[in-house]
């Protein structure tokens, strides 16, 4: 088992032994679940994670982990898990990003989550799943009910990797690239969006984030920073640690107080 795997069982044996822990179908692909963790009965402000994997690898294991470091501070945690590809075309997998936050939004109460405070993220793959969800490929429900975006390492303009490797399993067409890409909309409400890619991740991965910094920045509140020493993999500690940057920025959104 990964260590990150190991996180997520971690997560959820204390989960489970406070009582707060769902496994629930949002729809009908086998992939569709989420996993919800809390360490107290209430309603929580509440971070949705979708993992990265360039659309087809990962699981909802690699997005679980985060709830050892976030719900003691006081957040629900949400781990996404969503159909890859070359089962699925980038266009579903998108439609079932929507489609999880609705079933959230829908069952908020029971699952323990604060409709107000709402905050995505989304780690390379994950980041342009989540980005979609504050634009017109999102239905306008979903775009009202996030209240910021954590975007770590992420791919928002898929034109150019439409003609990479990556594409060989996902493909997409030229102008499937350009209809999914976030850097071709705007956020409709000034929501903040945090941007962060590791110090040593390839230069592509700083383009994306700069380029979706500029189409944003009169729409949105947009803050683009680098996490010194981190490439595109271990840059995700600093989410799954005590101190670390990026707790640090989703304490900040999800307006927590905690070290």
């Amino acid at each position: 088992m990964s260590a990150g795997r190991e996180r997520t069982a971690l997560a959820r044996s204390n989960a489970q032994a406070s009582g707060v822990y769902h496994r629930i179908s949002y729809g009908p692909s086998e992939a569709n679940h989420l996993e919800i963790f809390a360490d107290r009965a209430g309603v929580h402000p509440t971070f949705l994670m979708f993992h990265g994997g360039w659309w087809q690898e990962g699981s909802i294991d690699d997005a679980g982990r985060y709830a050892v470091t976030l719900t003691p501070l006081g957040a629900t945690h949400v781990a996404v898990g969503y159909s890859l590809a070359p089962s699925a075309t980038l266009a579903a997998i998108v439609a079932e990003a929507s489609a999880a936050v609705t079933y959230l939004i829908e069952h908020a109460a029971t699952l323990g989550c604060d409709v107000s405070r709402i905050v995505v993220g989304g780690h390379s793959a994950g980041a342009h799943l989540a980005a979609t969800l504050v634009t017109e490929l999102a239905p306008v429900h979903v775009q009202r009910a996030i209240s910021g975006l954590l975007l770590i390492g992420g791919a928002f303009d898929l034109e150019p990797i439409a003609e990479s490797y990556v594409n060989s399993l996902v493909g997409m067409s030229a102008d499937e690239a350009k209809r999914l890409s976030p850097v071709n909309y705007v956020p409709h409400r000034n929501i903040p969006v945090l941007l962060r890619v590791g110090e040593h991740e390839p230069s592509e991965f700083h383009r994306q984030s700069e380029l979706l910094r500029e189409k944003w920045a009169s729409h949105a509140t947009v803050s683009l920073a680098t996490v010194p020493g981190r490439d595109h993999f271990d840059v995700l500690e600093e989410l799954d640690m005590p101190g670390g940057s990026l707790l640090r920025d989703a304490r900040a959104l999800l307006q927590l107080s905690g070290t």
